[in-house]
């Protein structure tokens, strides 16, 4: 048990130095952005978060944003289906690294707004963040390093449907002269 461990403590050391020196060639404008100057957005989701992507995703079309998903399927066994964007743990390194086109892509998105459902729970998600050229990021980061431009902060971890209701919260009056 012990030597799982420690192969497990090297495994995220060695994960965290090589997202650490791919950080600095991240080009990003940081800018607050709310949902009214918004135009386009980057969700990350887990599998299980369908529900609350879905509802997000709707609200954003209402908005007149475009948004654009990314779903993380944590079993290495999953076949992630032709209708959703997204990689699973298969797709990583045995660092848990992506190695997905579909990740470099979403990372290089220049998202006005990146929003994060799934509370930083995972590592690759962890570098999707980190890396992602968004102008502006906001989500949950739990015990992990935030990357957040905002972090929403709870006393422990959140549903899925409260993380999302609170996103929109800030991010319907972020920057906001009036608020209605």
């Amino acid at each position: 048990m012990l030597f799982l461990h420690k192969i497990m403590g090297l495994k995220s050391k060695i994960a965290n130095r090589i997202l650490n020196s791919k950080l600095g060639s991240v080009i990003r404008e940081k800018k607050v952005l709310n949902l009214d100057l918004a135009k386009t957005a980057g969700i990350l989701w887990e599998i299980e978060q369908k529900e609350t992507f879905d509802r997000l995703e709707t609200e954003l079309r209402l908005a007149g944003i475009v948004s654009s998903g990314l779903c993380y399927f944590q079993s290495k066994k999953a076949l992630v289906p032709d209708e959703i964007n997204g990689f699973s743990r298969k797709q990583t390194s045995w660092t848990e690294l992506p190695k997905s086109d579909t990740v470099e892509d979403f990372i290089h998105q220049k998202f006005d707004i990146l929003m994060d459902l799934t509370g930083q729970k995972y590592f690759p998600m962890v570098y999707v963040t980190a890396l992602s050229e968004a102008t502006f990021k906001i989500g949950y980061a739990g015990n992990s390093v935030n990357y957040f431009d905002l972090n929403i902060e709870f006393s422990e971890q959140p549903e899925t449907n409260q993380l999302a209701d609170q996103i929109l919260y800030y991010l319907k009056r972020i920057n906001k002269t009036t608020i209605e």
